[in-house]
């Protein structure tokens, strides 16, 4: 009895550290996740700032302009989804955005610009003479993918929590049926002994 007491408070004790682990694990994790997809929204926030001004400066450019530049930066964002609007909200160019095949490509476009808009994912560039042109931008894939990753992280820990509890009750269940079964063997040694004795 003394064995199965020691072993029941050994558990509990392996239980909570577990769990204790188990929660460490992933509020670090989604805390190191959290700070890295904010420090990545942000530069990309700087990157489509960059890439808005570039967009001005090619719309309104002259013979003094250094085209070489504005169209380096334009073509270097290769990874964020960005549509450019005009003041009477026609597309006038978008980047980085898969089309599906067969698909209405003005429907999917302006679907995106309604989430972008939902989302206050918009850069409004004022062209001058009440003219203006809207940067509208998401979310990069590997930004998306960054931000999934604690989840997928957190469900791969529950599950070797679930499975390290699981061999602990089973070990547990074992070693309970060894003292169980030495108890009987010595329980019935004991009575054993008295019973041949008052036969006898």
């Amino acid at each position: 009895f003394f064995k199965i007491m020691q072993w029941i408070n050994r558990f509990r004790r392996i239980k909570i550290l577990l769990i204790v682990c188990a929660a460490v694990i992933a509020g670090v994790s989604l805390f190191v996740s959290d700070r890295l997809v904010t420090d990545l929204k942000q530069e990309e926030l700087r990157k489509m700032q960059v890439w808005a001004e570039a967009m001005r400066s090619l719309n309104s450019a002259d013979e003094n302009t250094d085209l070489n530049l504005v169209l380096a930066v334009l073509s270097g964002n290769d990874i964020i989804p960005v549509v450019v609007m005009d003041s009477k909200g026609t597309i006038n160019n978008h980047r980085n955005i898969s089309i599906p095949e067969g698909s209405d490509s003005l429907a999917v476009l302006m679907h995106m610009v309604s989430e972008m808009r939902r989302e206050n994912r918009i850069i409004h560039i004022d062209m001058g003479d009440d003219d203006y042109i809207e940067v509208c931008y998401s979310d990069s894939l590997l930004l998306r993918r960054l931000a999934y990753y604690p989840y997928i992280q957190l469900t791969v820990v529950l599950l070797f929590f679930v499975i390290c509890m699981l061999a602990i009750i089973s070990s547990k269940r074992a070693e309970q049926n060894r003292v169980w079964v030495g108890l009987s063997k010595e329980t019935a040694h004991q009575l054993g002994t008295p019973i041949s004795s008052l036969m006898a």
